[in-house]
């Protein structure tokens, strides 16, 4: 065999060698890709089938569900009915025999006296009609506005009417007075201011009032009669004189003449402790043709000039204050003494 012979079947063996190898290596590939390929669908399929799987499941579970709804709800509308029929039937039985009972007038005996005879009355604060409720009563404050609205009055009811040109005008203000103390002259005073207008008898000569009606002026504004004593008194320029005979005052009927001195009090503060009440007041005299303020302790010289009657709380400092203490009797308040405090 020649050298070229060998070398060309050396060759052909190669080729088949390579051809070999590289066929390997294709159907090595294409296994691979085969193997890859049917593990995809594998897995897709897999995934396809539990997805129908699941719908099929919540479908069936689903109906299920509504035919046990449909059964539980018929059997419940059924229990429901029979319950309502119960009901009614019994409520039907309690009305007929309610009404019974009313027609016989069985509840009468739980009526009130006024109820019966249809003269109760109704509170002013109760809504007439069903379902409301009652007003609510707002919360009262008691400060110093709420007393002088609910209790001012006390003030101008035992102020004295004197002249003030007379120094007995200032009588209840130049020192410590309690009532049990005062002069019954004083006390009458303050009576006859309080009495009646039409128990005051007057004509063109004289004024009369009766001593009943001065003593229940007097029990109204002291709340007692321990300290009555019939007696003369002043009332402005009016003089009264007492007839034990026929229990009568009288006093001649005139004119007051009007003077220029005016005592001016006003009130700085009220409150309540316990029994008693307390009016804190600032007062003076002011003569109205000087326009100044005296003191009660200098009726000679002025304490502040150049005012008007409106500049006493302005001026207060300078001039007289009282405490006046009322004591509560039976839900009233009556007059128990005067304290000058400046």
């Amino acid at each position: 065999m020649s050298k070229n012979e060998i070398s060309r079947k050396e060759e052909e063996n190669i080729k088949k060698d390579v051809v070999h190898v590289i066929k390997n290596k294709v159907i090595e590939e294409v296994n691979k890709e085969i193997k890859i390929s049917i593990l995809e669908n594998t897995k897709k399929y897999k995934e396809d089938l539990k997805e129908e799987l699941l719908e099929d499941v919540n479908n069936e579970v689903e109906e299920f569900m509504k035919k046990e709804e449909k059964r539980i709800l018929k059997g419940k509308n059924i229990s429901i009915f029979k319950r309502d029929i119960v009901i009614v039937l019994f409520l039907g039985i309690i009305l007929y025999f309610g009404y019974c009972l009313f027609d016989v007038k069985y509840f009468n005996f739980m009526k009130s006296e006024c109820e019966k005879s249809g003269t109760c009355s109704v509170p002013e604060n109760i809504n007439q009609s069903d379902g409301e409720s009652k007003e609510q009563t707002p919360e009262v404050v008691k400060d110093k506005n709420w007393y002088i609205t609910n209790y001012g009055y006390l003030m101008e009811n035992i102020k004295l009417s004197l002249n003030a040109d007379n120094v007995s005008a200032y009588y209840l203000y130049s020192k410590d007075r309690r009532v049990s103390e005062m002069k019954s002259s004083v006390l009458l005073n303050i009576a006859y201011k309080n009495v009646n207008a039409k128990n005051i008898k007057t004509n063109s000569v004289n004024i009369t009032i009766e001593g009943k009606d001065l003593k229940d002026a007097f029990l109204k504004v002291f709340g007692s009669m321990a300290n009555y004593k019939p007696d003369d008194f002043a009332y402005n320029c009016l003089q009264f004189k007492y007839n034990q005979d026929k229990d009568k005052y009288t006093a001649d009927n005139k004119k007051c003449p009007t003077s220029s001195n005016k005592i001016i009090e006003t009130i700085d503060d009220m409150y309540e402790e316990g029994d008693v009440l307390y009016i804190l007041t600032n007062a003076t005299l002011f003569n109205e043709v000087e326009n100044s303020f005296y003191t009660f302790d200098n009726l000679y010289e002025p304490e502040v000039s150049g005012v008007n009657e409106n500049d006493l709380n302005a001026n207060a400092r300078r001039l007289n204050r009282y405490q006046y203490q009322f004591k509560k009797m039976e839900d009233n308040y009556y007059l128990d003494s005067i304290i000058k405090l400046r």
